[in-house]
């Protein structure tokens, strides 16, 4: 049986119909959701703030209370085992070794009181058996890794004197210091500047790359999603509205939410007008519709969205979208005649 996330041939998580409930909370924060992803493959999770990406990441990692946050359904399969209902024990065990996290906010995700070399050395004690002198050599082969200079010298850094971007890289470095089988990065860019972001993006790109980690890569951030990803899933409300390759789902978005996100992307040549905006906003969880939960905000609704729940079917090879009028051009243009 594999212990590192799957065999060669198989997705390393295996996410199915997972559901997700607040405690206290009238419907599902995460509904349904289904993804999977491969070794060495990236997987990136697209949607508005407050569409669930990051609970989905959290709940898989196991970081949400189990008394605040109930599993309603689905599995997360990762080396044979369901993530969704193992014990809190064996879970930390594969928490920052096999599975590894880096959270977007690097000011508050590393300890102040601590030193950045001790901080990764403590990721590698904790999981494999090595001395401290090893661990500390570990540290220092890491920091070298993700290239922050002087890192002998910066070994013994706290974390204010480092910079946003150095303190990202320093995340990084803990991440991938035991070699992960699955890598999850929550929008690792979104406190830092416009030129940092792309240096820490192609940093974790290019070390994906060397190691051959899965990568799930969670962002708003649809040039990102077009420079590194190889599927993307998008998004809305707690559902996965629309999945496929990357190329397919850009090319020929199906889903109106999917259309609206890639429409809202400013161009680099001239503009001829405004930009397109989803009009409206993500429905809170009290106030979810009884049927698309996108159809309050769709340009294309008709009377069957607001009751009737559409199924995520597949467009084409691997391409799959939750509307009951896809493809689009066909239903409409029907329509028109």
């Amino acid at each position: 049986m594999p212990t590192d996330g799957a065999e060669t041939d198989g997705p390393v998580l295996d996410v199915r119909d997972l559901a997700l409930r607040f405690k206290g909370t009238p419907a599902n924060i995460v509904d349904g959701v289904s993804f999977a992803v491969r070794p060495g493959e990236t997987l990136c999770i697209v949607g508005e703030s407050g569409c669930g990406k990051s609970v989905t990441a959290l709940s898989l990692m196991g970081l949400l209370p189990r008394s605040v946050a109930r599993v309603m359904s689905g599995t997360a399969t990762f080396g044979g085992r369901d993530l969704l209902t193992m014990a809190q024990r064996p879970l930390a065990d594969l928490r920052g070794d096999r599975i590894s996290m880096i959270f977007q906010e690097p000011m508050t995700s590393l300890n102040p009181s601590y030193r950045i070399g001790d901080q990764i050395a403590e990721v590698v004690l904790r999981h494999k058996p090595v001395s401290r002198s090893q661990a500390r050599q570990r540290a220092l082969e890491m920091l070298d890794r993700v290239r922050i200079p002087a890192a002998a010298k910066r070994l013994n850094d706290y974390p204010h004197q480092l910079s946003g971007g150095m303190r990202q890289r320093v995340m990084i470095a803990m991440a991938l210091a035991n070699d992960p089988a699955l890598l999850i990065a929550d929008e690792p860019t979104t406190a830092l500047d416009v030129t940092i972001q792309a240096q820490i993006v192609d940093l974790i790109a290019e070390l994906q790359k060397e190691t051959g980690t899965a990568l799930i890569m969670i962002t708003h951030d649809l040039g990102v999603v077009a420079e590194i990803a190889d599927r993307v899933c998008v998004m809305y409300a707690g559902k996965v509205v629309e999945d496929g390759p990357v190329g397919a789902v850009f090319d020929d978005p199906q889903h109106p939410y999917s259309i609206g996100l890639m429409s809202s992307i400013p161009s680099v040549g001239p503009r001829s007008g405004r930009l397109t905006t989803i009009g409206g906003m993500v429905p809170t969880i009290d106030r979810m519709p009884a049927g698309c939960r996108f159809a309050p905000r769709c340009p294309f609704m008709q009377g069957n969205c607001m009751t009737a729940c559409p199924d995520l079917d597949e467009l084409g090879p691997s391409h799959r979208t939750a509307c009951h009028y896809a493809p689009l051009e066909i239903s409409f243009a029907e329509a028109a005649t």
